[in-house]
Formats: structure tokens, sequence, C-alpha cells
């Protein structure tokens, strides 16, 4: 919905309003503990006649243990409460893996792009020690899985909303090749992350069919996507309308709000000019420079809603759009499945 979206494509748009990623947080802690080394015991003193070389010798660092299993990792199951860790430090993987805490039975992540809203600790493994968690900052976190380090979406994904994970991320599938030196992660250190799911984005639309009412676009579905057609003879609206097709169930969306939807839209002379079935769900909000017409129409309907909206050519496109063409006070209709709403 941003305006070189609005300007070259349609009405919604890409970026996650208002929402700090996961990689972005981390790099700006200012709490991470960076690297301890260990207290020496009195036969690794130094010596007035020690040489240097003999003191590094005698204090040799601890190599990091190759885990193929999380079956040592220990982690408590109390999700009211941050997660308290123990583990075999300082260890590493060689490839990421997760183990399951607490199994939710709500619905499933869908994919690694999706918006999650979690709960999280992120430890190093080398040193044993936390450099960020959501709970210090005493509310969850929203994210898009795409704008994280890839190692955090493997391990949620398909994972279901009220699931406590844990997860050990590879330097690779993390911060490699030059780390976070600004919170003590260097190359190589494989990363846990303890992640407690607590809501993701629908699929697509979920709730009750309802029948629209008279003198509106018509919209049929193919393979889940919708498709819109305008009846020969049906008058341009003169103002905005707004019907849900199907009426989900989910937090109402609002004015100050980010949304993750589906949509396509179409011209009044049934030209389709937009639609994003066919790549991951736009990410958007009401703000800036976005097409502020359609998500206020939307102000108020539910989490897993479809909904078709008829904005008139004064308020669609008063002065026209150069790509997609689109010529001055042309009015267009979009249906809009949205799959997750978020206060900004």
């Amino acid at each position: 919905m941003r305006c070189e979206r609005l300007s070259s494509r349609a009405l919604l748009g890409v970026a996650l309003g208002g929402v700090t990623t996961l990689a972005l947080l981390v790099a700006g802690c200012g709490g991470g503990s960076g690297e301890q080394s260990p207290s020496p015991s009195p036969s690794q003193t130094q010596s007035a006649s020690e040489t240097p070389a003999e003191t590094a010798e005698a204090t040799p660092t601890v190599e990091p243990a190759t885990l193929t299993t999380l079956d040592e990792l220990q982690v408590s199951d109390d999700l009211t409460a941050q997660p308290e860790v123990s583990a075999p430090y300082p260890f590493r993987v060689d490839q990421t893996m997760d183990k399951l805490i607490v199994e939710g039975s709500g619905r499933e992540v869908p994919s690694a792009t999706s918006s999650v809203q979690v709960q999280y600790l992120g430890i190093n493994a080398r040193t044993g020690e936390p450099f960020d968690a959501s709970w210090t900052k005493r509310q969850p976190a929203t994210f898009q899985l795409s704008q994280l380090i890839p190692g955090f979406a493997k391990g949620v994904v398909g994972k279901k909303v009220g699931s406590r994970v844990a997860v050990a991320i590879t330097s690779t599938d993390a911060y490699d090749p030059a780390g976070q030196p600004t919170i003590g992660i260097k190359p190589g250190d494989t990363l846990i992350f303890v992640v407690d799911i607590l809501d993701t984005e629908l699929p697509g639309p979920s709730g009750e069919p309802v029948a629209a009412a008279e003198g509106l676009p018509q919209v049929t579905e193919a393979g889940g996507v919708p498709m819109i057609t305008i009846p020969a003879g049906l008058a341009e609206p003169t103002e905005t309308k707004v019907q849900p097709l199907i009426q989900g169930t989910g937090r109402p969306l609002a004015e100050s709000d980010t949304i993750t939807s589906h949509a396509v839209c179409v011209a009044w002379d049934g030209t389709e000019y937009y639609n994003d079935y066919a790549s991951a769900p736009v990410n958007d909000a009401a703000s800036g420079s976005v097409h502020k017409a359609l998500f206020s129409a939307l102000t108020g309907q539910n989490t897993g809603s479809r909904v078709l909206v008829v904005l008139p050519g004064s308020v669609a496109y008063p002065n026209g759009n150069r790509t997609p063409s689109l010529a001055p006070n042309t009015s267009v209709a979009c249906v809009v499945d949205i799959l997750f709403t978020q206060p900004r």
C-alpha cells in the first residue's frame, strides 16, 4: 500500500510498517554481555618468571563441543515467565535444529515469510550468556520472518500457536561472516533462541460466508484466488462501499495497525491491474504515503475476513495512474483477505 506500489502496481504494498526486525533489534541491543573469559585457577596465574607465550599455553581456550541433538538442552515450560535454560556450554551445531518444549494447540506458522507475534530469549552458545530478550521489554515482539536471520524461521515454521520451541542456530544461519560484535557474537558462534509463539497469520480467509448485497461487483473464486467481475451496466460508485464476503472472527483492524493481506483489484472496465496471490502476503499500514482510503475502508473488519471494497474514482485515482495506466477518476473494486493485524 506504499506510494511506490500504488503508483506502479496497486493499492497494497510490501513493507511491514513500524515493526523492528529481530536482526536490527539484536544489533541495537545494549544489554548483551559479550564474551566472558573463565576466571583463571591459581595454577594459571602468571608469575614474574613466566613469559606471555607460557601464560597463553597455561590458559587454553575451551573449544565448543559439537552437538548432534538437543537432548542436553533443558528449558523450563512455564509460558508465563522468561524461560530458564541449561546447556553444556560452550557448544556449537553443524545444522540448525529445534526442540519442542511445549506443544501448542493453535494454527501452524504457515511459511518463512509469515508474520508472527512471539516472546523470545536469545543466548550465545559459546558463552552461555543472553544477548537479547523480548521479556525485558515487557511486551511481545511482532516480526515478519523473512526479515529475520534464516535460522529463526527454520525453527518456528510449522509449529503451532501456543508452543515454546528451542532453536539452535548455526552461525551460517545467523550472523556469519561478520558476527555482531556490539553484542558479543563472533563469527562462527551458534545461537540459541527460545521462542513462545503467541500468534501468526492465517494461510487464507477463515470464517462464515456472507451473502453480498445487490448492486455490487460479483466475486467468484478459483484455486483460492478471488476473481472480480463488473456486471454489464453496473453504474460506477459515487461512494465507498464495503462488503464482507467471509466474516472472520479475529482481531478487528484498527486505524493505527499494520495489516498482512492478499488482494486483487480491477478497474471499473473489468481490467485486473493488481493481484498478489502468487507471492507472499503484503504488509502495510495507514501511515505516510499509503492509499488511506482503502485502508480506512477495511478498518473495523475482523482478521480472517475476505472483504470487497468499492472505491469511486474521486477517491481511488482522482489523478489517474501511470503504471499500470489508469485514467483520472477511475473507479475500482478490490477484494482483500485480512490475514493478520497488529498494533504499531
